[in-house]
């Protein structure tokens, strides 16, 4: 695995570690944050170990990472998990009068611990292929 991708995980499972302690105090505004960054750079790693470029945009990271998905690299089952924490992280950073899309989650504790789990998944595989090549699938 290249070292940016190593950093990038490395990045995501400190992040996803903050989302814990600040869910089990109580913060989930703070875990949404802490939750949303872990995804983003377990999605970067996944990205550089498929072989492309990280753009410095969420947008595009996004982008880039749900064609992973679509084209079965990573497994579909993750390929919402970044617009749902960024909604969430919005939701918990800015508040309900910031961003009322009529698909913005409420900030309960059930949505954020059910990211959590998710991000948890999406880093525990996105490690587990480390060691494989660059065409692998991250299921």
């Amino acid at each position: 695995m290249s070292s940016y991708a190593h950093e990038r995980l490395k990045r995501a499972k400190a992040q996803l570690e903050s989302a814990k302690r600040n869910f089990a105090e109580g913060d989930v505004e703070t875990a949404s944050n802490r939750a949303f960054l872990a995804a983003e750079n377990a999605a970067a790693a996944a990205i550089v170990k498929a072989g492309g470029h990280v753009p410095p945009v969420h947008s595009r990271v996004r982008s880039q990472f749900e064609d992973l998905c679509d084209r079965g690299i990573v497994s579909y089952r993750f390929r919402g998990i970044l617009i749902e924490s960024y909604r969430l992280r919005l939701r918990g950073d800015y508040g309900r009068r910031y961003y009322k899309g009529a698909r913005t989650p409420e900030l309960k504790r059930e949505a954020v611990q059910h990211l959590i789990d998710q991000v948890t998944d999406l880093i525990v595989t996105v490690e587990r292929t480390a060691g494989r090549r660059r065409s692998s699938h991250l299921e």
